[in-house]
């Protein structure tokens, strides 16, 4: 899962073309480290390329330790501690919320550190300078370099550097250019402000340290004792190791899987969606995904007892924080409340570490559908500053200024029609009681109409169910009575008639209102193989019937 986990950096961030843009992000502390990882990351869209991008630039980092570290080019004994901090770097870049500039700025240091090396006089001089020079371009990871360096020169005058670092971190947080201490000197930087580190992050940078520490005791060695050292320091480092986060995450598969389901869903790839949600479909987030992929294939009725269903949540999940979750949004333009989906795809904009794609392009289409056209201009513009976005932004500049194109698009028109209904901005209500004026605005929304009608079967609410048909589904416009709603119906019209308190009505109100009599056959045997036993009712597995009497929600 580490390349989806990578992949998904693409959508926390946003490289642009744009003058203002870079000059802008380059000005602030650390500003150099985050347009690289920012530029680096454009190119996440694909899996397999981040892998291999982040591998490559791990590969780069250990060599330039190596070349550090190293007394001369044919020294290979310290190889196996140079790869040791790339290791450690790896671990957290599967953690979102630590920024992709924490591994940028860390060859920034890297390359700062053989420059250094490079230097034949007037060392501290050149020490000081790189060290402010680093700092303000690559952030707190600066200290690192500080530390390196002084390690490495010599002279008792290498003091000075990790001084100078503490004194560039003193000056960006009373400058306010960094607004906390612990993020000017620490890599905090780098994580997201709302959230606190995890410790083990720690291990990427003070294993540099230590190897450059090691490396520079084992050259004081004879060389006969250095193999016997240098593997005494391996198998340290490799006790040291922060096994126990592996393992977390290895436990933690629902938010790895998330990653996955994030990927497929801005892709598109509902037939790779469904694939990937079929390991563990009762899990309510991944049930959200999977239902969410089977409606864009317009299967959600026909469809939805083939796989393990718990309750209405599997369809959509809500969170007391819709902030950043994204998925809500994806689900909500789905289910046709795109009032919702631009309310929470707005706040998502500006609580993820840069702009989100997905979210820019739900907001560019729910201002088309508004006729916003200015403001959709701008969205547009947006994502034209970026190359991979570039021909999908430029496909839906024809809709600009064109009510007309508009309303003749499937899912534009659709979407103009549902707001007609209410043209909120948020969510104010549960997701059921949104979708009742938006279908009697546009019941010719065929993806909202299954979503309500599949919203009330999971809940098992039969008598709602009932009134949803009466409503939507009886017109000579509607659509075909789904199967699992027919099935509602006629256990329904069995349960009315023998329990008090119920309206009872008989199957020619179900034969009126769709249902088919092959149906009441069916119900017929499903009621023999009841009797029969549980054995007999396996072949009725995929029904509303056993959905009802067998399942937990």
């Amino acid at each position: 899962m580490s390349h989806f986990a990578l992949a998904y950096r693409e959508q926390q961030q946003l490289f642009l073309f744009d003058r203002t843009y870079v000059i802008g992000s380059l000005l602030k502390v650390g500003g150099l480290a985050t347009v690289l990882a920012r530029f680096i990351v454009q190119f996440f869209w694909n899996p397999v390329v981040a892998l291999i991008i982040t591998l490559l630039l791990l590969a780069l980092s250990s060599y330039m330790t190596w070349a550090f570290v190293r007394e001369s080019q044919k020294e290979w004994i310290s190889v196996p501690l140079c790869l040791i901090p790339s290791y450690l770097l790896w671990v957290p870049l599967m953690d979102n919320g630590l920024h992709y500039e924490f591994l940028t700025s860390i060859l920034l240091v890297q390359a700062g550190l053989l420059i250094f090396k490079s230097v034949k006089s007037h060392k501290v001089f050149w020490g000081i300078l790189l060290t402010i020079i680093l700092y303000y371009t690559a952030g707190s990871t600066a200290i690192l370099f500080a530390v390196c360096a002084a390690i490495s020169d010599k002279s008792w005058k290498a003091i000075i550097y990790p001084v100078a670092a503490a004194a560039c971190g003193a000056i960006a947080y009373f400058a306010s250019a960094i607004p906390t201490w612990n993020e000017a000197f620490t890599p905090s930087l780098y994580y997201d402000l709302d959230a606190s580190m995890p410790g083990s992050h720690w291990a990427g940078w003070i294993s540099l340290v230590i190897v450059v520490l090691a490396c520079r005791a084992i050259h004081c060695l004879r060389s006969e004792r250095r193999i016997a050292y240098l593997a005494a320091l391996a198998i340290g480092f490799l006790a040291c190791l922060p096994f126990g986060q592996v393992i977390k995450r290895i436990k933690e598969e629902q938010p790895r899987l998330a990653y996955v389901f994030e990927h497929y869903t801005v892709n598109e790839d509902w037939d790779g969606l469904i694939k990937a949600c079929e390991e563990a479909p009762w899990l309510p987030r991944t049930a959200n995904y999977l239902n969410l992929a089977i409606a864009w294939k317009g299967e959600l009725s026909d469809r939805l007892l083939t796989f393990d269903q718990k309750g209405p949540s599997g369809l959509v999940m809500t969170t007391s924080d819709r902030a950043v979750d994204v998925a809500q949004a994806h689900i909500m333009f789905a289910m046709g409340n795109v009032a919702a989906a631009q309310d929470v795809a707005f706040n998502a904009l500006v609580s993820l570490n840069g702009f989100c794609p997905a979210m820019l392009k739900i907001n560019a289409m729910v201002e088309l559908m508004r006729g916003s056209y200015d403001i959709a201009d701008k969205y547009l513009s947006l994502l034209e500053k970026a190359p991979h976005y570039r021909r999908w932004a430029k496909s839906y500049r024809r809709f600009l200024y064109d009510d007309e194109a508009v309303k003749a698009d499937p899912i534009l028109g659709n979407g103009r029609r549902n707001l007609s209904a209410e043209n909120r901005f948020i969510m104010y209500t549960d997701p059921m009681t949104e979708m009742f004026p938006i279908l009697d605005a546009n019941p010719n929304d065929r993806r909202t109409l299954e979503y309500g009608l599949c919203y009330l079967l999971l809940a098992k609410d039969l008598n709602s169910v009932k009134h949803y048909i009466l409503d939507y589904y009886s017109s000579p416009e509607s659509p075909e009575l789904p199967r699992i709603a027919q099935e509602a119906m006629v256990f329904y019209s069995e349960y009315s008639r023998n329990m008090e308190g119920i309206e009872p009505f008989g199957l020619d109100w179900c034969y009126e209102h769709g249902v088919k009599p092959e149906t009441v056959k069916r119900f017929e045997e499903y009621q023999r193989a009841a009797v029969a036993g549980p054995v007999s009712l396996k072949k009725f597995k995929g029904t509303y019937w056993y959905y009802l009497v067998h399942t937990e929600i």
